[in-house]
């Protein structure tokens, strides 16, 4: 359901002619100040920094017979099927030009409107990088501009409409890890991926893609090109290769752990940036998963709950093919702790990764916490019991203009606290996850003040379920559910699940608060479409006010601001076509 790709092969060397460059040695440096932060580490020589001042002049690579003007150390070219790595389009010569000021214009005349344009760094200037840090957090930033519509999201060749592919070579003879940097409104691509801790890594791949709009019209447009700066994070990360929890960090609220990132890592780094480790000698894959483990000190006999804490300002990336779960109980060899991961208010970053949450583990979303997802495969996949839960008040925007998967799996579900809201802008893939567990479907509840909405962008599928047949079942409780911009087969996944209501009338309604000062809320279930009228009635059973009021099927709520005026107890007398109740209400100072 959420799967990790890599890349293996050469475009050099399947698809152009064998060609060179003259690269030149000066730079002018990009961004000084984050220059001079990445000069003060001592891995300052894995800085790339180019603001492309200079140019090279030469023969094109895919047409002998033409000229060309690049950016040193770059090509500019299209391919014939939209993909970096395709067969390039010979009929497409594109040069670029110097500006005023020194940076590099594209005449967006000479290419195919039709197919994107890249432009990718060689190999040799890559080089120059030197082999990547161990256990870092790696920063992207590429500077460009552009007078035409582009494209957003993920709904093109390579999951991919407009942003920057960086590939890491691993060691691994034609194996290549693929990060990508979505762009999103701005002309400034900020993209992030963790090296990891084997050596002999290198950046050989740096490509921006453009793709523009179907209807965009290429004369007088251009594409510019500012920089690029490639660094490791200003500071040291911390590093996290376990969780564990003492009786300090014990909540006598919730009778839970909370570890906060910045106490489980490494004292030597962190402060605000933090790194979950692969904890295993073999080489990451999805058949080699390493575990981060939370144990309890003093080790207990009964399940503890251990919450790993992001908090304001932090920022949490996790190293590929890496998990968190919780040390056996003292005396079982089957039973674990569990282990949340609980975003308060920080930001991850989900790149290359397919994070797992198993055995009744959470990840918790609090107010303000952000997910940045920037590829169409960054999954967070809940399995057995395990849950999404969005807290009190907050939202969670899950994906990136249709970038990013949620997957979940048999008997796990999506919790939504009071007032929050979980806005799927990414593929959510249901299915049992396992062929041993019968057919079954999704279940949700969506209570009062809740929201679930799913974005233009999103999709809901059920590919990978047995024999395509589960559904999410959303049981109504008074929530809000909009998924109104799914096509019509992703809608028809969905079932709304709504309680029966009473047999006595007046059982089915609620007036909140009561009593009450401002404009109380009143909660009807009803059974299906109908028509109700509302009186304010005095103690002495005067008309003091009345609204009709449309209900729909399931729980409703209206905000009733049009109360009688003053102090005191009144009655409020509802009624549809068959039945009527009155509710005894006071409204004070």
């Amino acid at each position: 359901m959420c799967a990790l790709v890599e890349w293996s092969g050469y475009f050099w060397v399947k698809q152009i002619p064998t060609f060179t460059f003259k690269i030149s040695a000066m730079r002018k440096p990009l961004l000084l100040c984050c220059c001079l932060l990445a000069t003060a580490l001592p891995l300052a020589c894995q800085v790339y920094t180019t603001n492309f001042h200079h140019i090279t002049q030469q023969v094109c690579p895919f047409d002998s017979t033409k000229t060309v003007t690049y950016p040193t150390g770059w090509v500019i070219y299209q391919t014939l099927d939209g993909a970096w790595d395709g067969i390039v389009d010979s009929s497409r010569c594109i040069s670029c030009e110097t500006m005023s000021g020194g940076d590099l214009q594209i005449d967006l005349g000479q290419i195919n409107p039709t197919q994107p344009i890249f432009v990718r760094a060689l190999p040799e200037e890559l080089a120059t990088m030197g082999e990547l840090p161990v256990n870092k957090l790696m920063a992207i930033d590429f500077f460009w501009g552009t007078s035409g519509d582009f494209m957003l999201g993920s709904n093109c060749v390579q999951d991919m409409c407009s942003g920057v592919f960086a590939g890491v070579d691993v060691g691994v003879p034609g194996a290549m890890r693929i990060h990508t940097g979505l762009v999103t409104e701005e002309t400034f691509e900020h993209s992030c991926f963790p090296t990891e801790y084997f050596p002999g890594q290198n950046l050989r791949e740096l490509i921006l893609k453009i793709t523009y709009s179907p209807d965009f019209d290429p004369v007088n447009k251009s594409l510019n090109l500012y920089g690029v700066l490639v660094s490791p994070s200003w500071s040291e990360p911390g590093l996290i290769a376990a969780v564990p929890a003492s009786g300090w960090q014990y909540n006598d609220n919730t009778n839970e752990y909370d570890v906060y990132v910045s106490d489980a890592a490494d004292p030597t780094g962190g402060g605000e940036q933090f790194l979950i480790l692969y904890t295993e000698p073999t080489f990451p894959s999805i058949a080699t998963p390493a575990y981060v483990t939370g144990s309890v000190d003093p080790p207990s006999s009964q399940q503890e709950t251990i919450n790993l804490v992001v908090d304001f300002w932090q920022y949490l990336e996790i190293q590929p093919f890496t998990h968190l779960r919780g040390d056996l109980v003292e005396g079982s060899d089957s039973i674990r702790h569990i282990v949340n991961l609980w975003n308060n208010g920080g930001s991850l970053c989900l790149n290359f990764i397919d994070l797992i949450f198993n055995d009744g583990s959470q990840y918790r979303h609090g107010k303000g916490g952000t997910i940045n997802m920037h590829n169409s495969f960054s999954c967070f996949q809940f399995r057995d019991g395990s849950a999404l839960r969005v807290l009190e008040d907050a939202t969670l925007h899950y994906g990136n203009e249709g970038a990013g998967m949620l997957a979940l799996c048999a008997n796990s579900t999506i919790v939504l606290e009071r007032n929050a809201t979980l806005l799927v802008d990414a593929v959510l893939n249901i299915a049992e996850c396992d062929d041993a567990t019968a057919p079954t479907h999704i279940y949700i509840d969506l209570p009062k003040s809740a929201s679930l909405i799913f974005t233009e962008n999103a999709r809901l599928t059920n590919r990978f379920s047995q024999g395509q047949q589960m559904e999410l079942h959303v049981r109504m409780l008074g929530g809000t559910l909009d998924d109104s911009r799914l096509s019509a087969e992703d809608k028809a996944l969905i079932r709304r699940i709504y309680p029966a209501p009473s047999p006595v009338f007046a059982d089915n309604f609620s007036l909140s608060p009561n009593p009450f000062q401002h404009a109380p809320v009143l909660s009807y279930l009803s059974a299906g479409a109908e028509q109700l009228t509302l009186q304010w009635l005095s103690v002495d059973g005067k008309i003091l006010g009345e609204k009709q009021l449309a209900a729909q099927v399931g729980m409703n709520e209206w905000l009733l601001e049009n109360t009688p005026p003053g102090a005191g107890w009144h009655w409020l007398h509802i009624s549809n076509a068959r039945h009527s109740a009155v509710l005894k209400v006071v409204q004070i100072d």
